[in-house]
């Protein structure tokens, strides 16, 4: 990073798990080491995670990478975290209820009585994000309605590492990425709006100081040394949700940069110095790590979580094949993939398995095979599951194409470096897809970036973009592009044609009818 020798030992908490790296001058990674914990789901959308898992896992992960190390030889601590969470804490910094993560999408009549008290398209230009059970506000107010004495209790309602932060500091605060993820945020002033608060009846007080992602807040207490092994008085640099972290990860610094995070969900985001606002309120703003910028943006609820889902649940035999060769399973689902012809002999996939964010907004949806015959093989099923995937991120970057100026899209993320998907991708959006060496850590390397910039060691973004570059371009086919031009419009009419039956089935599943 620099001729510097100082480390940045960052922790991105995820979905799954938290992943520790370490990164050494240069931006190499010297180690990294992951700690998983379990998310809880349940009926009606709803995802779970207890906070202590968060704080074990980190102390663990830190433990881990630390062997060997020198404690002084680490600069600071820095952050990226899964986003639009809401974990309710006491005035002692205790978790009163296991964390309602992103996913969970049970607070929809909330986000109705919200709607029904301000317009959503001025709701919209207030937050650059439409109303939806999807952020921290619908979720809070859930708390509200349904468990009183939680919500009495509550002093704060924070995010993941934001938590993780006032175990390491003692200090509470959030940054203004993650800020921008709660629907409560005022995108046009970085400050909470007094409107929404006003119309939801929330007090300010209920939310943490929203601050710069670089912005130092805090250092090593003595108690949390002793439970991670770090050394007391290291700084600890606030960080970012993983919307921003990922952006950074795959250098876009400059406007019109795009890129697109292929990982538990999955999102395309464009580095802009102003919001874009989609007249269908489709897409979406984070605040970026410069005060003013944002990320316009648009995500699917379930990419890899698909995926998983696939391998857990249908890929038996592929898992117990991979778990002899000694390789991931993944790999031996690229190669059925590969068995199978563009199109899937005609198979299509919708892959709305945990309800869905853009383009469709619509909690309600869920996942379906349409066209299925007797001669289906598994590898035009594992094949249509991935190019479902692919034709809804085609969705959000139509979306989104008035701020498409470039001419390829960086590809991060746990998935991609994957040949197969790569190729699919290219063929369905028509976009040349290029991989960045930081494509694998690119949350992780977007928190060691933050860290850089909040202790000096970076002066600007730019001093990171010049160790950055691109690498393993892949080109759109001619010939898929136009077949899967032609398929697209079946998908959309899938969709279309079942949202009356999944309104049903969810009402059914809320009265216990199913």
């Amino acid at each position: 990073m620099t001729n510097k020798t100082e480390l940045l030992l960052t922790h991105n908490l995820g979905t799954s798990g938290n992943l520790a790296v370490l990164y050494e001058p240069g931006g190499g990674v010297l180690r990294s080491w992951f700690t998983g914990y379990k998310t809880v789901y349940r009926y009606g959308n709803r995802a779970e995670q207890n906070a202590n898992d968060w704080w074990a896992a980190v102390c663990e992960s830190t433990h881990g990478i630390l062997r060997g190390i020198n404690e002084n030889s680490i600069s600071c601590v820095s952050f990226s975290g899964q986003m639009m969470g809401c974990l309710c804490i006491d005035k002692m910094g205790n978790p009163l209820a296991d964390a309602i993560i992103w996913a969970d999408m049970r607070a929809e009549t909330q986000a109705e009585m919200i709607n029904n008290g301000i317009d959503e398209t001025q709701f919209y230009h207030i937050t650059g994000h439409r109303i939806s059970s999807s952020y921290t506000l619908a979720k809070l107010l859930w708390i509200k309605s349904n468990c009183p004495e939680i919500f009495g209790k509550t002093a704060k309602v924070i995010q993941a590492k934001d938590y993780i932060v006032y175990k390491l500091t003692g200090e509470i605060m959030t940054d203004y990425s993650d800020a921008s993820g709660t629907n409560i945020f005022d995108l046009n002033t970085f400050k909470w709006s007094e409107t929404i608060l006003s119309i939801t009846g929330l007090s300010k007080d209920i939310l943490p100081d929203a601050v710069p992602s670089t912005m130092q807040a805090g250092k090593i207490t003595l108690e949390a040394a002793a439970e991670t092994g770090l050394l007391p008085g290291t700084p600890v640099v606030i960080g970012a949700g993983d919307g921003l972290a990922a952006n950074l990860g795959a250098g876009c610094f400059k406007n019109d940069d795009a890129f697109l995070y292929l990982g538990s969900s999955a999102w395309i985001g464009f580095t802009k110095d102003r919001p874009h606002f989609d007249h269908k309120l489709r897409t979406f703003n984070w605040a970026h790590i410069e005060k003013g910028k944002t990320i316009p943006c648009g995500t699917m609820q379930a990419a890899g979580n698909t995926i998983n889902w696939i391998n857990t649940r249908i890929a038996g035999i592929e898992t117990l094949q991979a778990k002899k060769q000694d390789i991931h399973v993944n790999e031996l689902i690229d190669q059925e993939i590969s068995n199978s012809p563009p199109g899937a002999n005609g198979l299509i996939f919708l892959p709305y398995l945990n309800g869905e964010r853009s383009p469709h907004w619509n909690p309600e949806a869920s996942g379906v095979i349409v066209g299925l015959k007797m001669y289906h093989s598994r590898s035009d099923f594992f094949r249509s599951a991935f190019e479902g995937i692919a034709m809804n991120l085609r969705l959000i970057y139509d979306s989104l194409q008035e701020e498409v100026t470039g001419d390829e899209i960086v590809l991060v993320g746990s998935l991609a470096g994957s040949r197969v998907k790569k190729q699919i991708l290219a063929d369905i959006l028509n976009i040349r897809i290029v991989n960045n060496n930081h494509y694998r850590d690119s949350k992780s390397f977007g928190a060691a970036v933050i860290g850089g910039l909040g202790t000096g060691i970076f002066s600007n973004p730019e001093d990171a973009a010049e160790i950055i570059h691109t690498e393993n371009p892949v080109e759109p086919d001619k010939q898929r592009v136009e077949l899967y031009r032609k398929m697209l419009p079946v998908f959309m009419e899938g969709y279309e044609n079942l949202k009356p039956t999944f309104k049903k089935l969810s009402e059914l599943n809320r009265t216990g009818g199913t």
